[in-house]
């Protein structure tokens, strides 16, 4: 299995972009480690400390990533007769206190910071702000 499928594989269901893969590839580099080549393998034969930091450092960037998404809507394409429709996906509040928790234990594992919490996506009433006629 390479880092790519690797990265992947952590959030089921979910399509990552190319971009994303690649950003958390290169994240450990950000506390001076050596990053990844997307096609380099995720399990080699010799596995030490230092490829643990880094791989683990690269899975909670792609956890960090997940936070902001809060929902896909699905498309269809259509090209002559044959139609493809792609449904969406939502992550819910529990799914993002999850990766949160995930992308946090996993810095703190290795003694790094963890990243600023993200919003919350909390709902706000602002109703009471409308003129009235």
């Amino acid at each position: 299995m390479t880092v790519e499928e690797y990265l992947r594989s952590l959030v089921f269901g979910l399509d990552l972009t190319d971009a994303v893969l690649e950003r958390s590839a290169k994240s450990p580099i950000e506390v001076g480690l050596k990053p990844f080549d997307l096609k380099d393998d995720a399990y080699p034969s010799v596995r030490d400390e230092d490829f643990q930091k880094r791989l683990d450092y690269a899975s909670s960037t792609v956890y960090y990533s997940v936070l902001g998404v809060f929902a896909g809507g699905g498309y269809t394409e259509q090209v002559g007769d044959v139609k493809v429709s792609k449904g969406g996906y939502t992550i819910t509040m529990a799914d993002r206190e999850r990766f949160q928790s995930l992308a946090d234990n996993l810095r703190l594992k290795h003694g790094f910071d963890i990243e600023s919490s993200h919003d919350s996506g909390g709902i706000y009433d602002l109703g009471y702000t409308r003129y009235r006629l």
